[in-house]
């Protein structure tokens, strides 16, 4: 039976795949993440925010099992898998792995983890060293390491070569003589040359078509099951992950915002986010009435991320303030889209010349918001409001687009987002949220509707859709 063919929340596998050993203890962590940071600083004069990758990650990895990082291109899994690995340096936080603090290693420690922990990355064209043949590039590792003797090296090249699938006369040739996949295959096997612990594994098979995928997922189960490895797999493709990991990691904008046994997240995921990656599968059921939760616009930039959730931006489940509860669908729809509209510009902003002007004191070029308010709500900001009962707003609502507008009109559009969100914003766009338990299995989901206080997520989308198809 594959990982994905086991039923949730039932207990342990007969082979464990679900974290615990076959007589159900819970395993021990090889990697514990916790609260880890990645920024990047911007070098030079005009220096702005730098960019938060990874913000505020913590996590474990069990011995043994698979665990799938998933997400949006841009949230931060690549720069993740790096960090833990030790090939990026952390802003802050710990990766611990056997007692040993990854970023504090150095001399015969941080020899000895590069041999326990390797990476698998996305491109094998890019990643292997044209100029060299496979047994060169697969025995590169046991060269710098200093493995035993030349012959002994070369002896376990071939047997590594065997190991994932290749043939013997594929030592003495170049990489570009090969298929994606075996060039894939090439780079796995150079990554277990130091027979490590654990692996990185970065959109394997993303580059391969996809007859070849499957053969390549095959063969790292294989190779998990016979050495014992520990993944961390790095996909965009849920179909893939669901096959192939024990639990999985939902990441959005560098944050983890959902983790825990696959089938239970797949089956009836917790986090509004979640929801809607699993939506977009085509055939997909996501324990809704929906066959499909769409976002609106772009993820926020990773320089400044808004201040409470993540997701707060774009979640078809934020909790909305009281004052505006009664505001129809098609309202939200303008608010939450003007919202977008001033962040982009505001992002915009931050270009080298709009940096430098502010630096002398000089206003950025505002562009005319007038229209864009016309277009969503049917009215011109300035001229005659509509009568009450007009349009998709309340007078109090209008008052409010008004105040953003005035800033946007100056060039200030951070200013007249924050008016923005002032006036329509809630606990979602203040409070960073906590990881809540969602079930018996330890699963963890932040969002606030969690608590007591909200409906669930699930319910609150529901009731957003019910009202937009009223």
């Amino acid at each position: 039976m594959s990982r994905s063919d086991a039923p949730a929340g039932d207990g342990a596998a007969p082979d464990g795949t679900d974290g615990t050993d076959a007589d159900g203890a819970q395993r021990d962590p090889l990697v514990e993440v916790r609260n880890l940071k990645k920024y990047y600083e911007d070098d030079g004069f005009l220096t702005g925010d730098p960019v938060k990758a990874v913000d505020g990650v913590s996590f474990d990895i069990r011995k043994g099992e698979t665990l799938g990082l998933v997400g949006e291109s841009g949230c931060g899994k690549t720069t993740l898998g790096r960090t833990i690995l030790g090939l990026e340096s952390a802003t802050d936080g710990e990766v611990v792995s056997d007692g040993r603090e990854v970023a504090r290693l150095s001399g015969k420690q941080l020899r000895e983890w590069q041999r326990d922990a390797q990476m698998v990355f996305q491109d094998p064209e890019a990643s292997l060293n044209d100029r060299m043949t496979v047994g060169e590039i697969i025995r590169e590792p046991l060269d710098a390491h200093e493995q035993g003797t030349k012959a002994e090296r070369k002896e376990r090249v071939f047997e590594l070569i065997d190991l994932v699938g290749l043939n013997e006369e594929h030592y003495y040739r170049y990489p570009h003589q090969f298929s994606g996949g075996q060039r894939q295959r090439i780079g796995i096997a150079r990554a277990l040359a130091l027979e490590p612990e654990f692996m990185v594994l970065d959109e394997p098979v993303s580059a391969l078509d996809v007859s070849v995928q499957a053969r390549v997922i095959n063969l790292l189960e294989d190779l998990q099951d016979e050495l014992g490895l520990t993944y961390l797999f790095i996909a965009h493709d849920l179909s893939v992950v669901r096959h192939i990991a024990d639990r999985v990691a939902v990441m959005y904008l560098g944050d983890i915002v959902e983790l825990g046994d696959t089938e239970a997240v797949y089956n009836d995921p917790a986090h509004p986010y979640t929801v809607s990656l699993l939506s977009a599968i085509p055939g997909s059921h996501t324990g809704t009435d929906r066959d499909r939760v769409t976002l609106r616009g772009t993820p926020p930039s990773p320089r400044d991320p808004p201040q409470g959730c993540r997701f707060a931006t774009r979640c078809p489940a934020r909790v909305r303030p009281a004052a505006f509860a009664d505001l129809p669908e098609t309202a939200w729809d303008g608010i939450d889209a003007l919202d977008t509209v001033l962040r982009e510009r505001a992002s915009l902003e931050d270009g080298l010349t709009d940096r430098l002007r502010r630096s002398l004191g000089l206003a950025a070029d505002a562009n005319d918001i007038d229209e864009v308010v016309a277009d969503l709500f049917g009215w011109h900001p300035g001229e005659q409001s509509p009568q009450e009962g007009e349009g998709p707003l309340t007078s109090e609502a209008r008052a409010a687009v008004e105040d953003a507008v005035r800033f946007a009109r100056r060039g200030e559009d951070e200013e007249a987002a924050a008016v923005l969100r002032e006036a329509f914003g809630s606990v979602c766009n203040r409070e960073r949220p906590e990881a809540h338990v969602v079930d018996g299995d330890g699963r963890t989901s932040a969002c606030v509707r969690h608590t007591d206080e909200y409906d669930s997520p699930a319910a609150a989308i529901d009731e957003r859709y019910a009202r937009r198809d009223d």
